[in-house]
């Protein structure tokens, strides 16, 4: 006797809660960009810089770069690297944007070094 009460107390919390449908979790988006160095990390108008990183897709296609929210000229792009020309902008972060999803923003100076103002 005691061993068909064992056996319905096994039964009964898998009927009740072991057959319910769960819905599937949604596919993970895609890798999100990710910047890690900006070479040179100042610069001027007009000069190459060298992006490096993750997530960039294997061709720009509809991906863009922006210095302080302007965007830059590509010349070349692959999955882990991207050269740029630096837009006329101010200092501020560089991003990568991907099919909408944009990497982290790393800090470039524009121009390079201190400009002394003489009076």
């Amino acid at each position: 006797m005691r061993k068909r009460y064992f056996l319905i107390g096994l039964l009964v919390p898998f009927l009740l809660f072991g057959c319910t449908s769960r819905p599937i979790p949604p596919t993970p988006s895609p890798e999100t960009p990710f910047v890690s160095e900006v070479s040179p990390n100042c610069g001027d108008p007009g000069e190459t810089v060298l992006i490096k990183g993750a997530g960039f897709g294997d061709t720009q296609g509809s991906s863009f770069v922006t210095f302080s929210g302007v965007t830059a000229v590509v010349t070349s792009w692959s999955s882990t690297q991207i050269s740029v020309l630096v837009p006329a902008t101010t200092t501020g972060d560089v991003v990568v944007t991907v099919n909408g999803v944009s990497s982290n923003g790393v800090g470039f100076t524009i121009p390079c070094g201190t400009q002394i103002l003489v009076l």
